[in-house]
């Protein structure tokens, strides 16, 4: 068990951090560190215009690792920076670029497919909680799983997989379970602190980034990521080979987050008393099923059965199929909800974060900034020559250990994937590991590098109940990460080569 004090820990070791470190002070010090690489005596052969970009990476870095700013005002930040720090420098003429041109690169992540796959999947996910389906789903489905407290993680575990296909937020899946449960512990009256609750959350807290890893359109990440390979390589990856690719390794972890939580935190066999009346008793509170939660109900299905079929049965990208739902959603007769309606179940803050990271990572490729941190950092330690499955394991680690210092995916992806596929631009043909499926293995990484809440937005959700410590999930954490980056070590030379990922 752990007292209240334990939960507020991490919180207060925050507060510390920020009245030793003022958000003033830390913005200073990420400005100075800008400008030094900017004037850095670099390698020559970079040019100007990716010292910038460079200069921009280290400025956002050190304001995302601290949180100086807010991820969402962060986002205006990394415009205005990216287009100081390239407008003035010199093209290959030698005349500048200019603040139109360089803002014009600064914004081109809101201009992109990708930006606008993420908002119509934003306004699905609005409409999903705004009609309570969201909650109807999670109910039927714990209904059918039975009462006994095993049964219950795991129906709360294929919950995380099931709702990725519904609702395209890692964090909105995270929030719709996380009320779901808490709501459950009430009508049971189940401790907080007792073995079960726990379980359950850190269910959550690992499962929906962890099941995310299947499904394209699960998220901000994921679409960022096949958007970053896409531009890098040309190979565009669709949803039913990124299904293909993702999800058994998804399953996999899955069941090993499960084994884990049980050994850390056992239940006993016996059923949970009165779980099956208190979840019939919610579902019955609902009423049956309306006529705005059939008519969503058709779109998502009709939106997930033209992702899946995408290059098979038509030539719709996967953007186009998200806008074409989210308009379905306004539709005079049919549609869902008014703008009103669902306006403020949008997080404008993750887009602005979002599209200011697509720009970024856009940036990092164009200028070759990418392909110059990979080969001065991970290149300088000679592992390109290693052999694949060690190569593999090496540069997995590394990003994991990299991505526990963001608390956003987005900025995580935006950090650390650029570097990634610059290193496997690097890698010897004779390895044999394509740029693109290597890309996608450390994609992986960055994703299921959790062991602590403030590592993704998911996790902070679940420890926000207070149903567990961050040295509970810590227990649970560090073994699910070695555990995971084995697997993908393991799966590399059989599934995956089998497949034809790399």
């Amino acid at each position: 068990m752990h007292s209240s004090s334990d939960a507020s820990a991490p919180a207060e070791g925050k507060a510390r951090f920020r009245r030793s470190f003022p958000a003033p002070l830390k913005l200073v010090l990420a400005l100075f560190a800008a400008l030094a690489v900017n004037c850095a005596p670099l390698d020559p052969s970079l040019s100007p215009q990716a010292r910038g970009v460079l200069a921009t990476l280290t400025l956002m870095v050190i304001v995302w690792v601290t949180e100086a700013l807010s991820f969402a005002t962060s986002a205006f930040f990394l415009i205005v920076s990216m287009t100081l720090f390239t407008a003035f420098a010199p093209c290959s003429d030698g005349t500048a670029l200019g603040t139109k041109a360089a803002l014009s690169a600064a914004v081109n992540g809101f201009k992109s497919g990708t930006w606008f796959l993420v908002v119509a999947a934003l306004f699905l996910a609005a409409a999903i909680q705004k009609t309570g389906l969201g909650t109807r789903l999670v109910l039927m489905i714990l209904a059918r799983v039975g009462a006994k407290p095993r049964r219950l993680r795991a129906g709360v575990l294929a919950l995380c997989f099931v709702l990725t296909f519904f609702v395209p937020s890692q964090a909105a899946n995270a929030a719709l379970m996380t009320a779901v449960c808490i709501g459950l512990m009430q009508a049971l009256s189940i401790e907080r602190q007792s073995n079960l609750a726990k379980g359950l959350m850190l269910t959550v807290g690992f499962g929906c980034p962890m099941a995310g890893m299947g499904v394209l359109t699960s998220g901000a990440p994921a679409v960022q990521t096949a958007d970053l390979i896409h531009q890098a390589t040309g190979h565009q990856i669709a949803w039913m080979e990124w299904l293909l690719y993702g999800m058994p390794f998804a399953l996999l972890l899955g069941c090993l987050l499960f084994w884990l939580i049980e050994w850390r935190f056992p239940v006993p066999k016996e059923h949970v008393k009165d779980c099956d009346q208190a979840v019939r008793r919610e579902l019955a509170s609902l009423g049956p099923l309306g006529s705005r939660e059939k008519r969503l109900l058709a779109i998502l299905c009709s939106t997930i059965f033209l992702w899946s079929t995408g290059t098979v049965l038509h030539s719709f990208d996967n953007t186009t199929i998200a806008l074409i739902g989210a308009a379905a959603l306004f539709l005079p007769g049919i549609g869902i909800a008014s703008w009103e309606e669902l306006k403020d179940g949008v997080d404008w803050g993750a887009l602005m974060l979002f599209g200011g990271a697509i720009s970024l990572g856009q940036a990092l490729l164009a200028t070759g900034a990418a392909a110059w941190v990979a080969n001065g950092t991970i290149g300088r330690l000679g592992i390109a020559l290693w052999p694949p499955l060690a190569l593999i394991g090496a540069v997995g680690l590394s990003l994991l250990m990299f991505s526990l210092a963001f608390s956003a995916r987005a900025a995580a992806v935006a950090a650390l994937i650029p570097v990634a596929i610059g290193f496997a631009q690097a890698i010897p043909e004779s390895t044999g590991l394509n740029t693109w499926g290597f890309s996608l293995l450390m994609y992986y990484a960055v994703q299921f590098a959790v062991i602590l809440p403030v590592n993704t937005p998911m996790s902070m959700i679940a420890y926000s109940t207070h149903t567990f410590s961050a040295r509970e999930m810590a227990l649970v954490g560090v073994p699910f990460c070695l555990a995971a980056l084995l697997c993908m070590v393991l799966l590399s030379f059989t599934y995956w080569t089998w497949i034809g990922l790399i």
